[in-house]
């Protein structure tokens, strides 16, 4: 290759918009036995019922990044699942909301924002879209003028909430254009958020991680 190609090539490169699009993924209707550990998975969490929930976890769940952080002791010391005020239960609703990603016939992941978040980007200071068309508002306030509308962008977020007077959160961001605004907390989510992987073991479903980055 010559010096003037690699120089035009480098260029092209450099000029390459980056990744600011993630749009929702969810092929749990690819498996129909999959699709029905779901829905067991989602009355579980709908009652809030821990022996529903354990018949649906492998006895080798991981819960973190270490050799020890399996089994359902540790699970159980991570998420309190005996506790219907656990974090567990928002966690897994959020999961199930989102929908699972098919990464090969055996195993389904959870949520598609962070497993399929570009890694050139910041988790810590980015948040994801969840919606399409969500408001960018001038001012922490329903009422306030929309200045773009955002599908499924990854944004940049500039600050903490602000609680408005209808007690709606507002998170001040930066779009991928450039627009700077607040959006609807309801309409962003974190990708340092929890996640989880479902996999089939002993020719069954079951949930063998749920690990939460906090």
């Amino acid at each position: 290759m010559s010096r003037l190609l690699m120089a035009v090539c480098l260029v092209a490169q450099a000029q390459t918009a980056p990744v600011v699009h993630l749009y929702a993924v969810d092929d749990t209707a690819r498996d129909p036995a999959f699709r029905s550990f779901v829905k067991k998975l989602q009355s579980a969490v709908d009652s809030r019922n821990a022996n529903a929930l354990r018949k649906l976890v492998d006895q080798e769940v991981v819960t973190g990044p270490a050799d020890a952080d399996t089994g359902w002791a540790k699970f159980a010391a991570m998420w309190h699942p005996d506790d219907p005020d656990s974090k567990l239960w928002p966690a897994l609703s959020d999961l199930l909301s989102l929908g699972f990603v098919r990464e090969h016939p055996t195993l389904f992941v959870s949520p598609y924002l962070v497993w399929r978040f570009p890694r050139e980007v910041n988790m810590a200071t980015h948040l994801v879209v969840i919606r399409d068309k969500a408001a960018l508002r001038t001012a922490p306030n329903v009422r306030a003028p929309a200045a773009a509308a955002l599908s499924f962008e990854i944004v940049e977020q500039l600050g903490r909430p602000v609680t408005a007077e209808d007690s709606s959160q507002w998170i001040p961001v930066r779009s991928s254009g450039g627009e700077i605004g607040y959006v609807n907390a309801r309409d962003v989510m974190s990708p340092l958020m929890p996640r989880a992987q479902i996999g089939q073991r002993r020719g069954k479903w079951m949930l063998v991680a749920l690990e939460d980055p906090d």
